[in-house]
């Protein structure tokens, strides 16, 4: 499946019991997502348990917020391979209607074309309605968060085996089992249409509410040291 015509990409959206989770390349033009990407990334708590001291917090403005996301998350992601970061939200038990028609896998539903035209409305009217509380990605880290290979480092495994998982979530709402939701979905999505077939992460060695998550999720620790950060632990899963 294509995923990427020009400026164009696909647009569809991934319901899970609780969440809604819609592509940053539709996501970005959402006010809402973007007040809670910077909010997120100036929150000097999120920023320590998430990055340690590899990425302080810091303040953006709407546009610098846009620039980010776009350079960082579209065109090193989405546009390379079709993965990239997904914007959360929460969704009510009446959100949508009980006849709509799309796929269904493993306890979370993707919605296209028609179905997902109801959803979205015009110009992404209802969608922009969310409350957004999160994002959760996935990214070829060969092309992304690797460092520099050196002399005598071992050859790293293809793409598809190199696939890096993120998330943060808002404070708020730590501890309710929101990232491993959507972290669960679209793990399953990218195997299913992208095909995945390893997953990695790196989290803080003091982060253990994100080792907690990976664990949940089937993640066990490696000695891979893709990242050679002394400071980090690494993780890998097998693509199921």
């Amino acid at each position: 499946m294509s995923w990427h015509n020009g400026d164009s990409f696909e647009q569809f959206a991934i319901l899970t019991p609780r969440l809604i989770i819609v592509p940053t390349t539709t996501a970005i033009s959402f006010n809402s997502y973007r007040a809670l990407y910077s909010e997120l990334h100036a929150n000097p708590e999120f920023c320590q348990m998430g990055f340690g001291p590899h990425f302080p917090a810091r303040t953006w403005n709407d546009d610098e917020t846009r620039e980010i996301i776009q350079t960082r998350d579209i065109e090193r992601c989405w546009q390379k391979r079709g993965l990239g970061d997904f914007a959360v939200g929460l969704r009510g038990p009446s959100t949508f209607d009980s006849d709509i028609q799309s796929t269904q896998n493993g306890g979370f539903t993707v919605l296209r074309g028609n179905d997902y035209t109801r959803v979205a409305g015009l110009n992404n009217t209802d969608l922009t309605a969310f409350e957004w509380v999160a994002y959760a990605g996935l990214r070829d880290a060969t092309t992304t968060s690797m460092p520099p290979r050196e002399s005598g480092d071992p050859a790293l495994p293809s793409w598809d085996e190199m696939i890096e998982l993120r998330y943060g979530v808002s404070p708020k709402f730590w501890g309710q089992g929101i990232v491993q939701e959507a972290s669960k979905a679209i793990m399953q999505w990218s195997v299913d249409e992208r095909g995945v077939k390893r997953f990695i992460a790196e989290t803080e060695r003091e982060n253990s509410r994100s080792a907690k998550v990976l664990q949940k999720l089937g993640f066990k620790l490696s000695d891979t040291n893709y990242w050679k950060e002394p400071s980090e632990l690494e993780w890998e899963r097998a693509a199921k």
